[in-house]
């Protein structure tokens, strides 16, 4: 209904607030006649007040056309006038940033010139004639703007009698104004959500993932039915929800997770680019389904057994569609399953009649009362005693037996009625919220809905706006609030005492996340381990955003749904820009009062396409917000007529736009990049917007910053030498957030430094300090600059970089920066000591990294004996990592807080331990402790008194690695306590030690991952420990010299999840052992074995069992391996890879044959004695890969299959070269029907794309042949 948020959108303190000014301004440009309108005005306030309040869903109980009409007129009037005072202030900005432009950079003529001008204006009756005269036509669009509002307001008699048959208003208003003021301050902290019951659906969804995939008739599945599991149920049960916690828990033991969200646009194209890029990390270049299809093949050819859950879907109808999803994920490991979340059974028919299995679905259902009740009590009495409020006990428990279960409703609810603690707020809500609700979707929307129009005007404002971004949209709170100010979302209006834009904006999303409108998550970055929050819209949430929002915001997906918008959008993203016409994206002008335009697409797009977009953004002159991804070079010369814009994000842009740029007074952020070496000089003008608060300096071009008092962070902020960028630029900026400054080598004295007040800036959170690479010298000037640049003692982040000091800086030394969370310090050369920082209570975050010189921490590094210390380390310290400080010899004391625990490249002679401070509970706590990391720690001798030998905290540890520790001896690791370790990787430890034997050792049986690769004794331990380990995936076994024969029958048939085993530089090994047992191996890759060779076709298999080996992928380095067995008798490979060297003569010819009916890629390495391919290659008829490198003796090509999609032959010899270049000659004729060939001598060169052509002989269109490209004849 367009009347929901179109009297939402409006509020009286915001109509007031704009006539006030629209009046101040008609009033100093002396325009007559205005009075009587104004009074008029201001007494149509109450009345328009009263509308509002009764244009609440929640009464209205009939659509009204006439109500509806007047609402859009009252906004569209409001709006009006606070454009053309928008366009007011800009002629005022303007003349500001004149001034300035002339004194800083104007000639001596222009600037006495502009003197006498400013001496005439200052005379105030010729100043406001001359501006009367000059802002003429503005001035009279705001008296029609002004004079067009009276007439909305005007009408409001009629419009309350139209209002007279809803339900009058009852004191929902005024609760909702004492919970607003009520309402608990929510922190920006942010708190994993609550998950309570469904232990039976999450055992059941592991008993699924764990038993082996077999068919009706109880055979084990092909690679070409992956089973599939749906959870089905309403939206809000916690699908989605069940999803993630079996993955947190317990899926990553076994599986590679892919997750995606598929929403109600079922885009095969698209599903197949989300699930390449869950899978590989990266967002794929290409947008061609075939091309997106290969490169998830060959991605999941080589990982691990995948689990790919499918959120949220909706497709019931076009079988087709799933088939052409399914295709590439048959190919993947055979152990591999789909996880699915539906609210309709027919979709899960759908899917497995696609993939050829039967349908199994899990219900989920609502919680059990009890569960939900506790669900319902976390949400409302968060940070609060239950005790406390006896009187809502019974009313409580009353509304959660109402709401069925639903974990979204109860959290939603929880978080509506905690706004107000009052048992009358909460009967009424049970009486009238939840009277007709009996817990199907429609009820479970209408409660939602009634949340929605609870929540203050601002909330609900800024919540519809969301619904532009795509479901499952995850936010960064600083962009998402970023966006909502540069769309005109947020203003200082009403605000007393006026608040800083991004305070308001945080604290909106603050209470919308604690209102469970968003759902909060934490992503960390694996190598600095920095954690990032982030915010996730519930797909429920997400439809009811869309609904709220029908007719102001619009997400365009497809061409057809630019026709059914209606003209009103005010924010609008159209998403897939490339696959609109050219006269598709001309109708986006449409929108004529659109304030937010955010342009998707994929790369470059044509260039007509891409003139017309261009066009729109220019022609858009309501605009307050213009976003982008594509990568094309954006010229709009014409930017300068967007008066209103105050947001850009464009990757690239034209010197031309950037001349524009300078020119837009209001603008609060730039996030553009020069797309040209051209640095325009207006590009300085840029220093002279005040409002300017964001800007990605540098990377657009560089300009005085001196000025831009509304600045709050300023990243990559170099100083230069002689007449280029000052420190003392900084002074001014006051209200800074975030401040990045390099090259501070370059500062020329501290007096300068002092100048910064870097101690006055008290809004600063993350300081960066960084100094060049410099010669390596010690720099005394670095010391005495540092303790200049102390900063404000709140800040959160601190960075330093390059410092060429000894000491730290004093205000470090006395620990001035109590706030402080997070501290990086890096590339230190010279910096000696650190001084303790174990009154830092909030420091969680350490990193030191190259600090070569660094000796010491805190004053003494030696454990301590007794039960407590005083630790130099912050008591709630969780992430420690600390690179290439080789004269560190020993660290202090680690907290019993510590989560994640690095060294690499340190000088220590032990490890550490954990100890609890003096004043900490003597209790022991649950052990944090998920990873330890020791890398090259060349001077480690030995484990023993250190945190890796005590047992109440390394029962939590997670991952596990030791390397490179050359020295190291001693290491009484008790792995059986290690009851959590996922992962162990033990490499380049030739020294160790062990008391135990073979038989004494225990892995945990959650081992996941385990690399043995040169550790000395505690090698064959390790190996001898296999036995039973039922998650183990992958194995590696590299350089055990020890190693003879790889373990028995009976213990890797235990092995019931290995999926990769890896065996490398195991002189010794002669015998394979019971390999053939390992039923579920995927992949195998053995070399520089040269024993086993050596043995040869005498070495016998483990004589107990019988092979069950069906390995997908070998890589090996002579083929003579493959005449081993079991794997002599393989027949199911589908790639073989061969790095022969010299030793290669010839290809193992029976064994392909053996395998023709599977293989589909094979790959040749370094093949620099092989003289030719084997005269049957045409019999591989899966084979779809060949790659042959060094095969400089290969004189002629065989007839290759009729299957052979790709050919490499690269560092071949010349004769080969000139032969397949001779048209219709043997070898070209062998080629033909390849549709990729490249054959030459630049490795650089390889996989160079040939088309198909689809003519006579099926020849292709092109061949390259050395880099050269020879094009066919044309048959036709």
């Amino acid at each position: 209904m367009a009347l929901v948020f179109a009297g939402k959108a409006v509020a009286t303190a915001a109509i007031s607030f704009w006539i006030n000014k629209a009046f101040t301004y008609l009033k100093e440009y002396k325009v007559e006649g205005i009075e009587d309108i104004k009074n008029r005005l201001l007494q149509s306030m109450p009345k328009i007040q009263v509308v509002l309040d009764i244009v609440n869903p929640r009464y209205v109980k009939e659509q009204s056309s006439a109500l509806d009409a007047w609402l859009w007129q009252l906004r569209h009037a409001v709006e009006e006038a606070e454009d053309v005072i928008d366009v007011l202030e800009y002629y005022k900005l303007k003349e500001m940033a004149k001034d300035h432009k002339v004194s800083v950079w104007g000639s001596s003529f222009s600037k006495v010139k502009h003197k006498v001008i400013k001496s005439v204006k200052h005379v105030s009756i010729l100043d406001k004639n001359l501006k009367q005269f000059t802002h003429r036509g503005t001035l009279k669009r705001l008296r029609e703007a002004v004079e067009g509002l009276d007439k909305v307001a005007s009408d409001i008699m009629s419009i309350l009698t139209v209002t007279e048959h809803l339900k009058e208003v009852a004191s929902c208003s005024q609760q909702q104004e004492y919970s607003t003021n009520d309402d608990r301050a929510t922190g920006l902290t942010l708190t994993p959500p609550k998950f309570v019951g469904r232990e039976k659906e999450k055992e059941k969804i592991v008993r699924w993932l764990t038993k082996a995939s077999t068919d009706a008739s109880g055979n084990l599945m092909s690679t070409n039915h992956i089973p599939i599991l749906s959870l089905i149920g309403h939206g809000g049960m916690g699908k989605t929800t069940l999803a993630q916690r079996v993955c947190e828990e317990m899926v990553r033991k076994n599986f590679k997770v892919i997750w995606v969200c598929v929403s109600d646009r079922f885009d095969v194209t698209s599903v197949t680019s989300k699930i390449l890029e869950s899978a590989t990390g990266a967002k794929p270049n290409a947008n061609c389904l075939e091309t997106l299809q290969q490169s998830l093949i060959h991605k999941l050819k080589y990982s691990t057994d995948f689990l790919l859950v499918l959120d949220d879907v909706w497709e019931d109808k076009k079988i087709d569609k799933w088939e052409k999803l399914f295709a590439p994920l048959r190919t993947g490991k055979s152990g591999s399953k789909i996880l699915l979340t539906t609210r309709m059974q027919s979709v899960a028919v759908l899917a497995t009649e696609a993939m050829g299995i039967e349908t199994e679905f899990l219900s989920i259902e609502g919680l059990e009362e009890g569960e939900n009740l506790e669900l319902f009590s976390h949400s409302v009495f968060s940070g609060q005693n239950p005790q406390d409020f006896p009187n809502l006990k019974s009313v409580g428990k009353q509304i959660v037996k109402k709401l069925g279960g639903c974990p979204l409703v109860t959290k939603v609810v929880g978080g509506h009625l905690r706004s107000n603690m009052s048992f009358q707020h909460w009967n009424n809500f049970l009486q009238e919220g939840l009277q007709h609700f009996k817990g199907s979707e429609d009820d479970i929307m209408e409660v939602l809905r009634l949340s929605y129009y609870c929540l203050p005007t601002d909330l609900q404002i800024c919540f519809r706006y969301c619904s532009i971004f795509p479901q499952d949209y995850a936010f960064k709170m600083k962009d998402l609030v970023l966006m909502w100010i540069g769309s005109g979302l947020i203003s200082e209006a009403g605000n007393k005492p006026p608040k800083r834009l991004e305070d308001i904006g945080e604290q909106i999303l603050a209470q919308l996340a604690g209102k469970s409108f968003f759902e909060t998550n934490i992503k960390v970055d694996p190598y600095s381990q920095r954690k990032e929050n982030y915010y996730i819209m519930h797909d429920l949430m997400h439809e009811l955003a869309r609904y709220v929002s029908s007719g102001e915001c619009a997400r365009i997906i497809s061409p057809g749904m630019l026709e059914n918008e209606k003209d009103t959008v005010r924010h609008l993203c159209i998403s897939g820009i490339d696959h609109l016409s050219t006269e598709e994206v001309k109708k986006i002008l449409h929108f004529k009062n659109v304030r937010t335009v955010i342009i998707e697409g994929s790369g470059l797009i044509d260039s007509n396409l891409f003139h017309a977009v261009e066009n729109v953004m220019e022609q858009s002159k309501s605009l307050r917000l213009l976003q982008s991804n594509l990568e094309n070079t954006f010229h709009l010369p014409k930017i300068a007529h967007l008066k209103h814009l105050c947001y850009i994000d464009l990757p690239r842009i034209s010197p031309d736009t950037i001349c524009g740029l300078v020119k837009l007074y209001h603008l609060l952020l730039v996030k553009c990049f020069n797309g040209s070496r051209e640095e325009p000089k207006q590009v300085r003008y840029l220093g002279n917007i005040d409002h300017l608060r964001y800007v990605n300096y540098g990377k657009i071009g560089e300009f005085p910053i001196g000025r831009l008092t509304s600045l709050q962070e300023l990243h990559n902020y170099r100083i230069q030498g002689g007449k280029g960028n000052k420190i003392s630029a900084i002074s001014n900026l006051s209200t800074l957030r975030e401040l990045e400054v390099l090259g501070l080598e370059n500062v020329e004295s501290h007096e300068e430094a002092d100048n910064v007040e870097l101690n006055d800036k008290k809004y600063i959170t993350l300081l960066s300090l960084a100094w060049s690479a410099r010669a390596a010298v010690e720099n005394r000037k670095d010391e005495l600059l540092l303790n200049h640049l102390e900063p404000y003692a709140n800040i959160e982040t601190l960075r330093i970089s390059g410092y060429g000091g000894v000491r730290s800086p004093i205000w470090i030394e006395n620990l001035c920066i109590k706030n402080l969370v997070s501290l990086e310090l890096a590339r230190c050369l010279y910096w000696e000591k650190l001084p303790s920082l174990g009154e830092l209570v909030s420091l969680k975050h350490l990193w030191l990294e190259c600090l070569p010189s660094l000796q010491q921490i805190g004053q003494s590094s030696e454990a301590s004996s007794s039960n407590c210390v005083d630790l130099s380390l912050p008591p709630n310290l969780d992430t420690m990592i600390v690179r290439r400080c080789k004269e560190l010899r020993a660290l202090p004391i680690l907290p019993t807080t510590l989560v994640h625990f690095e060294t690499s490249n340190v000088g220590l002679t032990k490890l550490p331990r954990i100890g609890k401070e003096c004043n900490e509970n003597l209790e022991t706590k649950s052990s944090r402790l998920l990873v330890v990391v020791v890398e090259e720690c060349k001077c480690l001798n030995s484990l023993e008194e250190s945190l890796l030998v005590q047992g109440d905290y390394i029962k939590s540890i997670h991952v596990l690695r030791i390397s490179d520790c050359e020295d190291l001896e001693a290491a009484p690791l008790v792995f059986e306590q290690m009851n959590e370790l996922r992962e162990l990787d033990i490499r380049n430890c030739p020294k160790l030690r062990t008391s135990r034997g073979v038989g004494d050792t225990f892995l945990p049986l959650a081992l996941q991952k385990l690399n043995v690769n040169y550790c000395g004794e505690l090698e064959l331990p390790l190996i001898g420990a296999l036995q039973g380990l039922t998650h183990l995936s992958e194995l590696v076994l590299e350089k055990c010299k020890y190693l003879e024969s790889l373990p028995s029958h009976d213990v890797f048939k235990s092995l019931k999840s290995l999926k990769s085993l890896e065996i490398i530089g195991c002189e010794n090994l002669s015998s394979l052992g019971g390999l053939g047992s390992l039923q579920y191996l995927l992949e195998l890759k053995i070399s520089a074995c040269s024993k086993l060779m050596a043995i040869g076709s005498s070495q016998t298999p483990d004589a107990s069992s019988t092979s069950t080996l069906q390995i997908d992928y070998i890589e090996i380095d002579l083929p003579d391996i493959l005449h081993l067995e079991p794997l002599k008798g393989l027949c199911h490979t589908k790639g073989l890879v061969i790095r022969g060297g010299t030793q290669l003569e010839s290809l193992p010819e029976e064994w392909l044959l053996q395998n023709r009916g599977k293989l589909q890629s094979l790959k040749i390495y370094s093949a620099s004695s092989l003289e030719s391919l084997p005269l049957h290659m045409r019999d591989l008829c899966s084979l779809n890969l060949l790659l042959l490198s060094g095969a400089r003796k290969l004189q002629s090509l065989p007839d290759f299959p009729s299957s052979l999609q790709k050919l490499d032959i690269t560092c071949c010899c010349k004769e080969l070269e000139e032969k397949v270049g001779v048209y219709e000659s043997p070898e070209w004729n062998n080629i033909s029907h390849i549709a990729r060939v490249h054959i030459g001598t630049a490795f650089s060169d390889l996989l160079v794309l040939i088309l198909s052509c689809k003519v006579y002989l099926r020849l292709a269109q092109t061949i390259y042949v050395q880099g050269k490209c020879l094009n066919m004849p044309k048959l036709f």
